[in-house]
């Protein structure tokens, strides 16, 4: 390896094109009817929706990587979030209800498989969604493992 982290797994989050799209709607919609109903603020309010749709656009994520030294959350376009292991104390299976009620980041799209990635350090915790929580578990594990850390990982068995 020449310094470049290498990609071991990947795994992407359900699809939440209809949820996004339903919100992304909902607030720009509401933004150019206040705009309508008052002509003054029309054009603040047109940005406004510009900007809501950009920002959706690149906080929603699109690929889970367990890389040889870091977990990799890669969002809209150039937009990625590392979280060395180094820097990881925990990942185990959460509840659903954390996909859209959790003190931390909300990375999931899904209430399904939810992963919670427990931080040391004073990092924010984070929960996310990735299709395969049980093999995203196991390979995090082994990466973990092989890099020298000793992350503690819970997996459950859905047979």
């Amino acid at each position: 390896m020449n310094g470049t982290p290498e990609l071991l797994y990947e795994d992407t989050p359900p699809s939440a094109a209809g949820l996004v799209a339903a919100v992304v709607a909902f607030l720009i919609i509401g933004d150019l009817l206040l705009g309508f109903f008052i002509p003054e603020i029309l054009g603040i309010m047109a940005v406004t929706a510009v900007f809501e749709a950009a920002l959706f656009y690149f906080i929603v994520p699109r690929k889970y990587q367990v890389m040889s030294d870091r977990l990799r959350i890669r969002l809209g376009g150039p937009i990625k979030m590392d979280m060395p292991f180094s820097t990881i104390k925990e990942a185990r299976p959460g509840k659903g209800t954390e996909a859209w009620v959790y003190w931390g980041l909300r990375l999931a799209t899904s209430s399904r498989g939810v992963v919670e990635i427990i931080r040391r350090g004073g990092g924010l915790d984070a929960v996310i969604s990735p299709r395969d929580r049980e093999t995203f578990l196991e390979q995090l594990n082994l990466a973990m493992a092989a890099a020298g850390g000793g992350l503690k990982t819970t997996t459950i068995r859905l047979n």
